[in-house]
Order: C-alpha cells, then sequence, then structure tokens
C-alpha cells in the first residue's frame, strides 16, 4: 500500500507549500498528522477551510462562527491537575494546518497519529518519580553526543559554512520555493542523521505508537496513505512492514492513562517565537507569513512594510529608499549564495538604506516586523467553562474588547492628547472596568497591570493606570480558576475567603484587605476586617505592625473614592499607630547597617502613612498637615 511520507519542519512556509504540492499531485484516501491522538475530537468542530476560501481576500468582513483563524493552538490538559497541559499551535503557514484544511475541504478523513497527552502525561509523573532512570539516557552519552542530540540540524549547518541551524534551513528549505521531490531529500538526510544514534524511550515510544496509527488505517482499508511528520521521524517510519507490530505495542504496555479534556485556544505570533520559550518556536513569524503568501515578492512586501511603519513614527523612509533596500538585499543575498534575501540580508539592507545606518530606527518597529501582532479566533462553539463565558461579558459590558486577546501592550484609554490614558474612578465606567481588572489580578489573570504614575496615584486616588496585555496562558488559567465559581465575582469571593483563613501574618492581611477593596468584594471584606482585627490585636512584632500601616492609611484616606465603608479599618489603625510608637524605641537600638536601612524604610513608610491619615490624634504637636493632592500629585 502506497505511503507517503512528508517530512516537515513544524511552523516552515516553505515545508507547508511542498506538503500542498505533494497532496495535490496525489491526493490521499486518508491523511495522517503527527499531533496527539487525544485531540482529534477537535477537528470536528472547527471549520478548517474558512481561512483558505475567505479569510486570505483581505477584502472579506464575512466570519463564519465556526471557523478556527490562525494562529490558534489545542490545548490539551488533565481536568484533575491542571499543572498538566500542552498546547500545540498552529499558524497560516504551518504544513500541518494547510494539510489539514487540504483534507477538510475534500472530505478526505484525517487522524492524528501521535502519541496521546493522556499517555505522555503518565510518562511525565513517572519520570518525577524516577528521575534517575530519565537521566540514564544522557548519562551515556559524551558531551558531544549531547551537543548533536541538542541541535542535529546544526551539525549540517556548520558543514554548509552556517552558524545558525535555522538559518541554514530557512535558506536551503524554506526560502528555496522547492516542490514535493524535496521530501525524499529529507528522509536521506534524516537518515543519514540518525544512523548510529540511540533514541530516547519517549521518542522511541511515540515513534511506536505512530506505527501502530499507520497499520490501523491500513486495516480500515485505506489504500494510499499521506503522513505529515517532523523531518526527524521519517526513517522511523519507512518499511513499515519490516518492523514488528509486537515489539511497538511492548513499549507501550503497561502505561497508565491519564484521562485528558482538550479545546481550541487564540494563540499569538509572539507565543511561536523561540524567545517565548516554546521548544519548536521560530525567529520571524511576521516574516514566515509572508514567504508563504508572497512567495519570491517577500522581500519586496517586507521593505514595503518597514516604510509604512516608519512613517507612523513619523521617521522618513521614502519609495527610492524601498528600492534600493530590496536591491541591496538580493545583492547581499547573491554574495552569500541564497536563492532569495532572508530576514538577514533584509535588516542589514533596510538599516544601511531605509535608516540611513541608524540601528535604532529598525529597533523601533522590529517587533512589529519581525515577530508580528497577529492573534488568532476560534470558533464560537468551543466549549468553555462558565468562568469564560462571564469574563467574556465583563469584556464586552466594559467595552474592553480591543485590548482582549491583544498581544500588544497597550496604555488603557491611550488617546494622542493623553497617552497613558487613565480611568476615572468616581465614573461608573471607570470603576466597573478597575473592578474587573482589579478581580482578574486576584484569580491571578493579570491582564492589565496597574502603574504606578507617582506615590499618591498609586496609594488609591481618583486615578488609576494600567497597561493591558493579553496571554494565551489566561486561557488555563480561566479554566483553573473556573473551579472557584462560575462568575468573575464568586470566584473571587471563594477565592479570598480560602486564601483569608490561609493567611497568617499582619503584613500579608493588610494587603489582601487592600486588594478586596479594589476589586470592591463585599461579601468577603468583613470576614476579612475581622480576622484583621485579631490579628492586630495578637502581633507583638513592631516591624509587622509598621508594614502594615501603610495599606490600611491608604484605605482610610481614600477608601470613599470606590464608596466603601472604612470605619472598622480606621478603629484597627487607630490601634495600630499608639503600638507602634510605644515599640519603637526598644525595636531599633543597636542596629547594624542592614538592619537600620530596614528599619529607616518602615519607618518612611510610616511617616508618609501618618501623614496620609492627617489625624490631630496623630500629630506631636496636635496640628495637621495636608497631604498632596492625588488628583494632581503636587
Amino acid at each position: 500500500m502506497p505511503l507517503h511520507l512528508l517530512g516537515i519542519r513544524h511552523h516552515g512556509p516553505g515545508s507547508a507549500k511542498a506538503v500542498l504540492s505533494a497532496l495535490e499531485a496525489n491526493p490521499p484516501d486518508c491523511l495522517l498528522v503527527e499531533a496527539p491522538s487525544d485531540s482529534e475530537q477537535l477537528l470536528n468542530i472547527a471549520d478548517f477551510g474558512f481561512w483558505i476560501s475567505d479569510y486570505a481576500d483581505p477584502q472579506s468582513t464575512i466570519r463564519n462562527p465556526q471557523s478556527a483563524i490562525p494562529p490558534v493552538a489545542m490545548l490539551i490538559y488533565d481536568p484533575k491537575d491542571l499543572a498538566r497541559a500542552s498546547y500545540l499551535p498552529f499558524a497560516e503557514f504551518s504544513p500541518e494546518w494547510q494539510a489539514i484544511a487540504f483534507a477538510k475541504q475534500r472530505n478526505i478523513p484525517v487522524r492524528f497519529m501521535d502519541l496521546p497527552m493522556e499517555l505522555h502525561f503518565a510518562l511525565d509523573e513517572a519520570e518525577r518519580q524516577n528521575p534517575q532512570a530519565a537521566l540514564a539516557f544522557l548519562e551515556k552519552m559524551t558531551p558531544e553526543e549531547r551537543a548533536f542530540r541538542a541541535d542535529p540540524m546544526g551539525h549540517l549547518a556548520r558543514l554548509a559554512g552556517y552558524t545558525d541551524s535555522e538559518r541554514w534551513w530557512e535558506a536551503l528549505f524554506e526560502s528555496a520555493g522547492n516542490g514535493a521531490e524535496i521530501f525524499a531529500a529529507i528522509a536521506k538526510m534524516m537518515a543519514a542523521l540518525r544512523e548510529g544514534t540511540e533514541e530516547s524511550a519517549r521518542t522511541l515510544q511515540r515513534e511506536a505508537y505512530m506505527r501502530q496509527t499507520i497499520r490501523q488505517a491500513q486495516k480500515d482499508g485505506f489504500q494510499n496513505l499521506a503522513v505529515v511528520c517532523g523531518a526527524w521521524h521519517v526513517p522511523a517510519l519507512e518499511n513499515i512492514e519490516k518492523q514488528k507490530a509486537s515489539a511497538d505495542a511492548a513499549l507501550l504496555k503497561g502505561v497508565k492513562k491519564i484521562k485528558t479534556t482538550a479545546t481550541w485556544i487564540p494563540w499569538s505570533y509572539d507565543r511561536l517565537t523561540f524567545s517565548s520559550g516554546y521548544g519548536a518556536g521560530i525567529i520571524s513569524p511576521a516574516w514566515y507569513e509572508l514567504i508563504f503568501t508572497e512567495g519570491k515578492h517577500a522581500a519586496t512586501h517586507w521593505m514595503v512594510r518597514v516604510a509604512m511603519l516608519l512613517r507612523k513614527e513619523d521617521l522618513d523612509a521614502s519609495s527610492a529608499h524601498v528600492i534600493e533596500a530590496i536591491r541591496l538585499a538580493e545583492v547581499l543575498a547573491t554574495m552569500r549564495g541564497l536563492a532569495l534575501p532572508g530576514i538577514d540580508e533584509l535588516r542589514e539592507a533596510a538599516v544601511t538604506t531605509i535608516c540611513e545606518g541608524d540601528a535604532e530606527k529598525l529597533q523601533l518597529i522590529e517587533n512589529k516586523l519581525i515577530t508580528g501582532q497577529k492573534v488568532g479566533s476560534v470558533p464560537d462553539n468551543i466549549p468553555v467553562v462558565p468562568l469564560q463565558r462571564d469574563i467574556e461579558g465583563w469584556v464586552k459590558t466594559t467595552h474592553l474588547k480591543k485590548y482582549w486577546e491583544s498581544p500588544d501592550e497597550e496604555w488603557l484609554g491611550a488617546t494622542a492628547a493623553s497617552p497613558q490614558g487613565g480611568l476615572d474612578l468616581r465614573e461608573e465606567s471607570g470603576r466597573m472596568k478597575s473592578q474587573l481588572l482589579h478581580r482578574l489580578h486576584l484569580l491571578d489573570i493579570p491582564w492589565g497591570r496597574l502603574m504606578e504614575l507617582n506615590r499618591h496615584q498609586s496609594a488609591g486616588g481618583f486615578k488609576e493606570f494600567w497597561k493591558m496585555k493579553w496571554s494565551p496562558d489566561f486561557a488555563i488559567r480561566i479554566i483553573e480558576k473556573g473551579a472557584w465559581g462560575n462568575t468573575v465575582e464568586e470566584a473571587c469571593t471563594r477565592f479570598l475567603k480560602k486564601k483569608t483563613e490561609e493567611t497568617t501574618t499582619l503584613p500579608a492581611l493588610t494587603t489582601l484587605v487592600k486588594q478586596t477593596l479594589n476589586a470592591d468584594l463585599p461579601a468577603v471584606f468583613d470576614l476579612l476586617l475581622r480576622k484583621l482585627e485579631n490579628l492586630a490585636a495578637l502581633a507583638t512584632d513592631v516591624y509587622h505592625l509598621m508594614e502594615a500601616l501603610p495599606p490600611l492609611a491608604q484605605i482610610v484616606r481614600y477608601g470613599n473614592t470606590r464608596g466603601t465603608d472604612v470605619q472598622a479599618v480606621e478603629q484597627v489603625v487607630n490601634h495600630l499607630v499608639p503600638r507602634i510608637c510605644i515599640g519603637l524605641p526598644a525595636a531599633v537600638p543597636n542596629l547594624d547597617e542592614d538592619a537600620s536601612r530596614e528599619a529607616h524604610e518602615r519607618l518612611m513608610g510610616v511617616h508618609r502613612a501618618l501623614g496620609l491619615l492627617n489625624d490631630p490624634a496623630f500629630s506631636p504637636r496636635g496640628t495637621t498637615a495636608s497631604p498632596p493632592s492625588p488628583t494632581t500629585g503636587g
């Protein structure tokens, strides 16, 4: 039975085009893709064909609600232990994505053939319990062998005169416009690299599972199979009839499964990069997208984008600059024996011509230019936890949709006249936005980052300033915190009650009181204050009392900004201040330099807190000094 092995580089635009060329030349009756088999059900949720037919048209405004628009990722996790989670990202230029879209449009069955995450998680747990067994494989290798296994492509790149394996692979396979014939060459190259090497137990188990999936497809009557997998695995899948099925079964025997759940989540280009920590990452998603969509004209489009972005920064970038930059990039590519300019040639040419030798100009726009800012979207019918739906409702109600799932860090409410934006807490819309962001912070979903522009603003004045940035990791955090409640308020309340029970130190509890006030969670505020009174009455460490005072003083001074009754907090403060004054003389004599510095910092915190309180009872002369205005910072 024909078995066509298409060895690819994950997220390689050249690989994606070669895969499409091979599938169009010889359409299979079944497509097998290297992806965890327990995520296969997600293929029935998303409409892959939409991307190629409609979304490729930049003028199209139609969105099929069943469509997954890349970059997106499959999230596979253990619902009983959310620390066990794995992401499988796809971009438009990912070969697997294009292969699946091709098959879906033609009603060709698609099967995922990689080891399921339910076995991966079980094997991970076994390795944690017996770490020495996992290290035994590496200990048998020489340092040279370990370096080779860490980057086998780097070995070939060095032989070809490259110092960077990523650059070598891009020049040879991604930018060269190869057709289906390239896969035979890749198979021979991988066989030569793997000859005489010993594979890790996990790789052997994965490849055994892949062979089992191929055999099952053949048993099911498919006659013309196409396999899209990482190039490294191709030699292990060749001549499958000569490899014993019993041996593969033995490699997987006895592994207990851990039940998993899978869903689609949006992804972003910055999370596809090496710098994000993604193991199969790439250097420049934005450049790879251009290679895939524009082919040999990618360099021209890249340079035009440079000029457009620089003009947005009010920097000169003329058409003549662009033309000269393209010519220089092509000359550099020719001098280096490349079929087309790569990202290095483009950078050099852009700095030399458009930026007139000033590399800092390119750095202003490099993230948008090299990484890209694209964020995908998932089908509307994706099953989500109720907490996710409630958050989405809040986002819509508070008009924060433009910041949701945005990979850029942006000032909330920024305008040309007010580049740092800001929320006015005297307005209902400002309070609602603030409450949502503070509540998400309590749930460890830091979508917004509260910025301290000056001491009085950060203390809790009428204005708050936030920087917003979405992270794909929030998807798993929302699922995790969904166990605490179906709404943001319910989850925060239950979560805070648990944290209140566990908190045993006065400074930690005062911080929790302030967070609860900012998040406007009255259901838990009384519980916190009762525990605060008890801890304050029992506390004997004057340093703890000093550390606890500033956040409480801020609540007393600014609590009414949010319409909160702070009388109970005032009572605690009235007990703390005299006790600090009584205990301080005994706490500060005979201190070394480090201890003196720590004591001084706490003293200054208490001094500022007393200034905020502006209470005659705390002044030795019975006079008060008005603190600076929180609205003016004066």
